[in-house]
């Protein structure tokens, strides 16, 4: 009798632990999971995320649906994505623009990345590039840096997203400079007006200028990042030119609203990281224009906070906010 009773009460407890959501063991059931894109189709972070849907639903065996929410920055979605229930069924993808700069940029920004979200990885840098028109005399990043000095506030910089006023501010606090700032509602705006000559430097993702920069219709002064790119590994950082301390890309990473479960989100972290293993993944991520980059969870978290505590020291310094 007591043996008949123990072998129930083992089989009980297998049942409840198997199909306990609780447990996690049941994740991920037969039902799709979301991928929030906080951006519209066609983008960069679109693109990662696509690949990363794909990959995951191979991995998984569940379907993996991207949901682009793209309004206010990226607010929308990531308010979307932050209010989810945290069972590993909403994943969001994300950049340091959306994840950290946006907490300085807007007033009263709804949501706080860092308890709103568990990070799950980090996983490609996207490296920005200074422009100036091609018929520009500037050759090199200290050409414009000794212009600028030699006449404080009669250079311009385009801005036509957050990215490229804050990476253009740092560059201003890096080197000393002053300046002006010529606001635009988008990108290509401020390129076409970089390319007549009216605006005299531009901050851009490099996989979006490189097809300029082969026509010659603009000049690449430097990189913005720490380091050299792949993507264009002939092309020297600001930091190499003489100007040490500047940092700035668009990395792209992955979260999921705070309270998951943590061995899902080891699971959901191993194999997203686990696509840079891959060949084919590997060729869509430089495909987009981005550098492998993958880190875990921890590394992430701390890249994070030091990304929110840098970003919210340039934007009271200039006491700028968003475009």
């Amino acid at each position: 009798m007591k043996t008949l009773r123990y072998i129930w009460c083992l089989a009980g407890f297998i049942v409840l632990v198997v199909f306990n959501p609780a447990h996690g063991q049941v994740w991920p059931a037969a039902k799709p999971i979301s991928m929030v894109v906080p951006a519209g189709a066609g983008g960069v972070t679109d693109g990662v995320a696509r690949v990363i849907a794909q990959w995951l639903t191979e991995r998984l065996g569940q379907s993996v649906v991207v949901d682009n929410r793209a309004g206010a920055g990226g607010m929308l979605g990531v308010t979307l994505a932050s209010k989810a229930k945290p069972d590993g069924y909403t994943l969001m993808i994300g950049t340091n623009t959306t994840m950290a700069a946006n907490v300085h940029l807007f007033k009263n920004h709804p949501v706080d990345p860092l308890k709103d979200f568990v990070p799950l990885a980090l996983l490609v840098d996207t490296p920005f590039v200074l422009l100036v028109p091609a018929n520009s005399p500037y050759k090199r990043v200290g050409d414009l840096v000794a212009a600028a000095k030699a006449a404080p506030g009669k250079l311009n910089y385009g801005s036509g997203t957050s990215s490229a006023l804050l990476c253009s501010e740092l560059l201003k606090s890096i080197a000393g400079i002053d300046l002006v700032k010529v606001p635009y509602k988008a990108s290509p705006q401020a390129l076409t007006d970089l390319m007549g000559g009216q605006i005299d430097v531009l901050c851009e993702p490099l996989a979006s200028s490189q097809g300029n920069m082969s026509t010659g219709r603009v000049r690449a002064l430097a990189l913005t990042g720490a380091t050299r790119s792949g993507l264009a590994p002939d092309l020297e950082t600001v930091t190499e030119a003489g100007f040490p301390g500047m940092d700035y890309g668009a990395w792209i990473g992955f979260w999921a609203p705070a309270g998951l479960p943590k061995e899902i989100q080891t699971r959901l972290s191993n194999e997203i990281l686990a696509s840079l293993k891959d060949t084919e993944v590997l060729k869509k991520m430089r495909g987009l224009g981005s550098d492998p980059r993958p880190t875990g969870p921890d590394a992430f978290a701390a890249l994070q906070r030091a990304e929110m505590n840098k970003v919210g020291a340039v934007v009271k310094a200039a006491n700028i906010s968003a475009e």
